[in-house]
């Protein structure tokens, strides 16, 4: 499907935050590792996080429907054992990651396709730390054959400077352990780790779930975590929170709408440790007029970036990589020069965000200087509409979206559907807000 886009001059409205993509794979997986039954209120169950629920339901899993926003898992993890077909992962690191660590639990391993594989994204890190408790891997362009002989269990060292899903991965899976000659496991983070409050969000919902996990890491986030081996998931009720990641694409089209507008965008938990909250203080810092309501758990942003210019900053991107793409169309809007560094993991995400970000901004007339590990985006002041390629991303198709709506003359988004993978009503919302688009097949 196209999205044609027009100029547009207001939004107004209220939303929902779309469920977290992070919480909804956490919440899944951790409800299949119980010895029971959890409900899972409110997740995102479309684009990777469906990838993680097909993998969860071949390896014995029920997943159903229970009401318009709950599902119920119940865990076949007793049962778990080695299945013969390829588990295909499509192109989500989270799910490939996480059921790569957890396949050292089963007897006679799992084996992998999908797109991540073809890509030749980062994994081989993460499958030579698990070398130490055991672990025989082989890996080529097509597959990956993962199986644990023994129980052998030693210190874990995994670099924390490629994903913090290898992190993540071992957090979820070291509790399970069973080690014959000790009864906890050490994971020593080899490097500083990026991304990091993704790996908070892993230690709240296990927290939730009733694994206890001790993180011992310094100011650079370099340490080690002591996980207590053969410890049980709890099966329970999980509520999944908004997600900030998603809702930074509605703050920025209403912010730099050229007239009044306001949009209340409700069901956010400002207690939850979400890294990209952080899209709410940069923007005030650039001069954007969003008010926080905790106690209400909303957000209402005003739009008309006449009266409210935005002023271009440096802003260092390695705990929040999602925000690059928006953060990079708002730049074009803001005044002076914006400056997006720390940003070189983002060349390993679902594409090298900022090389397309970076050719599409260029087709709209924006100048851009891009460097390994940076982008720099200067004030435009007139953005030409075009047609673009986002090379099968889901947060570049939903920022050049935004960019368009601000732009002189239309612009056309194939597939715009891949927006699914995090934000399903993503069209939806900004078509209800007032923006001009139209999907046509």
């Amino acid at each position: 499907m196209k999205l044609r886009i027009a100029p547009t001059k207001k939004l107004n409205g209220t939303i929902n935050a779309p469920p977290s993509k992070s919480y909804s794979h956490r919440a899944f997986i951790a409800s299949s590792l119980t010895n029971g039954v959890s409900i899972i209120k409110n997740p995102l169950i479309s684009g990777d996080v469906g990838v993680t629920i097909k993998i969860l339901e071949a390896l014995g899993n029920k997943v159903s429907k229970a009401s318009n926003h709950s599902f119920i898992v119940k865990s076949n993890y007793e049962n778990y054992k080695s299945i013969k077909k390829l588990l295909d992962c499509g192109n989500s690191g989270t799910s490939i990651r996480i059921f790569t660590a957890l396949a050292m639990l089963i007897e006679g391993g799992l084996s992998f396709t999908g797109e991540f594989i073809k890509r030749k994204r980062p994994i081989i890190p993460l499958l030579d730390a698990l070398e130490s408790i055991g672990c025989n891997y082989r890996l080529n362009e097509k597959e990956l054959k993962v199986k644990r002989k023994g129980k052998k269990c030693d210190i874990i060292n995994i670099p924390g400077d490629i994903s913090s899903q290898f992190v993540s991965a071992l957090l979820m899976m070291c509790p399970l352990l069973d080690c014959k000659k000790r009864n906890s496991i050490i994971v020593k983070i080899t490097s500083p780790i990026t991304s990091y409050p993704y790996v908070k969000i892993t230690l709240d919902v296990l927290r939730s779930f009733g694994i206890k996990i001790q993180e011992n890491l310094n100011n650079e986030k370099v340490g080690s975590y002591l996980i207590a081996c053969k410890q049980n998931y709890r099966a329970q009720t999980y509520d999944i929170p908004g997600d900030f990641s998603s809702i930074s694409f509605i703050l920025a089209a209403t912010i730099l709408t050229p007239e009044e507008s306001q949009v209340v965008i409700k069901n956010l938990n400002f207690e939850k440790p979400q890294g990209d909250q952080r899209i709410v203080e940069i923007l005030q810092e650039m001069g954007a007029n969003i008010k926080i309501m905790k106690e209400n758990n909303c957000l209402i942003v005003k739009g008309n970036i006449n009266q409210n210019p935005l002023t271009g900053t440096a802003i260092d991107i390695r705990d929040t990589p999602d925000l690059f793409p928006i953060l990079s169309i708002i730049g074009a809007f803001a005044k002076g020069k914006t400056e997006i560094y720390n940003a070189l993991n983002l060349r390993k995400k679902e594409s090298d965000r900022i090389s397309i970000i970076a050719k599409e901004l260029s087709k709209m007339g924006v100048k851009v200087i891009e460097e390994k590990d940076k982008l720099t985006v200067y004030h435009c002041k007139e953005l030409r509409g075009t047609s673009f390629n986002h090379e099968n991303d889901h947060r570049i198709a939903m920022a050049l979206t935004i960019a368009s709506l601000f732009a002189q003359g239309s612009a056309q988004i194939d597939n715009i559907e891949i927006v699914e993978d995090s934000y399903p009503n993503f069209v939806d919302h900004i078509q209800k807000l007032g923006a001009n688009v139209d999907v046509v097949e």
